[in-house]
This record gives structure tokens, C-alpha cells and sequence, in this order.
């Protein structure tokens, strides 16, 4: 879906899933949604898939021909509610499933953007002093004959330094970036930084809680829409965006495959304990796998929600109280000289 944003495919989802609801026609409402559509990427494709549905093909089929825009969990949702009857509850589904990813999107993008752009902030004010004021100071105090006090000092020798080593250093780090890129772009170092990063403290807790909350959100929506077990675990498995994950659950479904039950697969993966094993395993005995699946995965949602609060709530300050006393620090190491000016052009 990466070709189109994800608030347009979530704007006409949701009037897809009204118009049919409302009884109309299929092809008139891919025609009148192809018409009202904003963005032209999507237009075209919707116009592409109403000529297919017109000339007889099915709209899951219609729909796959554009696997940028919509993905097997999408098509395969809307094959199911095709051969149920019920297309408007398969786009209902849809539409709030799109709505939860969009929505914990923005949730993740708030929380990154105010630190990053503190720690940018700091950069530009740490480079425009080096570069530019306390070269100035330190000619101008030499000329006075004066001693620069030892905080301005030690600034003008990690300035010196950093003048010195900054292109070193710049280029170090692409490298670093592009051989880190390089790994995880292969298939054994996706695996193992996916696996990994589960461990990490604070934030590797918050990867596995919106990891399980997209599989288990999608797995649902597709078993909610009848879609085969193994296909519905198969396909949802990509969805967790983590690569550890997907591996697991590809193995459970083989599991499955073999004879195994669904909570006894589960249970045999320590990432899946606790509430995800006993929601699974309560929806296998009830028959009602997908409402408990839902609930799971909003369960981890309000959970990566309050924790993503918590730690913006206390990260934000004290980031800003140690970048403030950075800054603070070398405004302090730029202008103490102004203060001895008098005494040094008295010598």
C-alpha cells in the first residue's frame, strides 16, 4: 500500500463500505468513487478496477491486479465478504483496521518528533558556535593578549577538534548507516535485528506490544471475514512488520497444518503468552476467536498508548533540561571572556 497514503486508502475504504451499504450498485459506486477521488494515483487505480469489474472480472481479482495499493490482507477480506454476501461488513472491518494503523502512526510519529527536533536544534546551536562565534572570540582575545578563561578554553579545543574531524566523522556515520542498511536489507540480518530489538530496554517492550497488535488486529479481521485459518495466520504473519514475529507465526500455522490446535501452536512460543495465549485459547473453546483477537489487539494498543505517553512524558523533560544545560553550558564558555574583556585590555 506504500505507493498511496494511508489516509487515502482509509477516505475511500469508508465510502466504499457506505455506498454498498446502502444497497447501490457495484459498478456505480466504484464509478462515483472513482470520480470524487483526490488523489490521482488512487483515481486511476479505482478507474482501472471498475473497467475490470465491468468486463466481468471480480472485484478480489480486480483489486489484486494493483498489489501497491492493495495488499493480500485487503483483497483477501474483500474476497470473503464477496462470497459471504456481506462486502459492506468485510470494508467495515477494513476501515477500522486502516483507522487503528493510521491513528498508532500519528501516535508513534508525535512521540519521535519532539525529541528529534531538540536534538537537531542542539547540533545546529553546538556547530554555530564552533564554526562560527569562538573562532572570533579567540582572535579577538589574542589580539588583547588576554587568557581565555578554562570553560571557554576546553570549548575551543573540542571546537578545534570537531573542525578538524567532522568530515571523518560524517562519513563514519553514513558508513555506519549504509552497512547497517546493507544488513537488515538481507534476510538473515532482518531476522536477527527484528529478533533483538525485542530485548532492548524500555523501547523493545513497546516493539513487541504494536507487533502483536497488528498481527492479532489482522488475523482477526480476516477470521471475522471467514477467511481460512491457515491463510488468515499466513497472510497476517507480514503484518506484525517484524520479521522474528512473522517467523513464528509462519511456524504455527504449519503447526496447525499438522494437526496441532490453534492454543497448543501458540502456546509452545513464549511471545505469545500471557494475554495473547489466554485470548486465543478462550475464542478456540467459545467459537468466538475473532472478538477475542480484536480485544487482544486492543488491549495492546491502550497499552503501547499509555506506555508511549509515560516515557514521552518523561523523556521530553529531561531531554530538554540536559540539552538546555548543553546549550546553556557553551553560551556560558562563549561569553565568559566578555566579562574579563576589561580586566585583559587593562593588561
Amino acid at each position: 500500500m506504500a505507493a498511496v497514503p494511508l489516509q487515502g486508502l482509509l477516505i475511500f475504504t469508508n465510502q466504499f463500505a457506505a455506498m454498498i451499504a446502502s444497497q447501490l450498485p457495484l459498478v456505480d459506486v466504484l464509478e462515483n468513487l472513482a470520480k470524487e477521488t483526490p488523489q490521482r494515483r488512487l483515481r486511476g487505480v479505482i478507474d482501472d478496477v471498475c473497467d475490470r469489474v465491468k468486463h466481468g472480472l471480480d472485484l478480489g481479482d480486480a483489486l489484486a491486479m494493483h498489489p501497491e495499493v492493495f495488499n493480500d490482507i485487503y483483497v483477501n477480506v474483500v474476497r470473503a465478504g464477496m462470497s459471504s454476501g456481506r462486502l459492506d461488513d468485510a470494508l467495515g472491518h477494513l476501515s477500522r483496521y486502516l483507522t487503528n494503523a493510521d491513528v498508532v502512526g500519528k501516535k508513534l510519529k508525535a512521540a519521535l518528533t519532539y525529541p528529534i527536533f531538540l536534538i537537531l536544534s542542539f547540533a545546529l546551536a553546538f556547530n554555530g558556535l564552533v564554526f562560527f562565534l569562538l573562532p572570533r572570540f579567540q582572535s579577538m582575545f589574542s589580539a588583547f593578549g588576554g587568557e581565555l578563561p578554562a570553560p571557554t578554553r576546553i570549548m575551543m579545543e573540542l571546537g578545534a577538534f570537531w573542525r578538524e574531524t567532522w568530515i571523518l566523522g560524517f562519513g563514519a556515520l553514513i558508513a555506519a548507516v549504509v552497512a547497517f542498511a546493507v544488513w537488515i536489507a538481507s534476510a538473515e540480518g532482518r531476522y536477527l535485528w527484528d529478533w533483538r530489538k525485542l530485548s532492548f530496554w524500555v523501547i523493545g517492550p513497546m516493539w513487541r506490544m504494536a507487533a502483536l497488535a497488528r498481527f492479532l488486529r489482522t488475523f482477526a479481521v480476516q477470521v471475522r471475514n471467514e477467511v481460512d485459518i491457515l491463510d488468515a495466520l499466513r497472510l497476517a504473519a507480514p503484518a506484525s512488520g517484524n520479521r522474528y514475529v512473522e517467523a513464528l507465526v509462519m511456524d504455527i500455522a504449519d503447526d496447525i497444518e499438522r494437526g496441532t490446535s490453534i492454543a497448543e501452536a501458540f502456546r509452545e512460543r513464549r511471545l505469545f503468552s500471557g494475554i495473547v495465549l489466554q485470548m486465543i485459547s478462550s475464542g478456540e473453546e467459545s467459537g468466538s476467536l475473532d472478538t477475542l483477537l480484536l480485544s487482544a489487539a486492543d488491549y495492546f494498543d491502550r497499552l503501547l498508548d499509555n506506555q508511549l505517553a509515560r516515557w514521552t512524558a518523561l523523556i521530553n523533560p529531561i531531554l530538554t533540561v540536559i540539552l538546555g544545560i548543553g546549550i546553556a553550558g557553551m553560551m556560558i564558555a562563549v561569553f565568559l571572556p566578555v566579562f574579563d574583556l576589561g580586566s585583559a585590555m587593562r593588561h
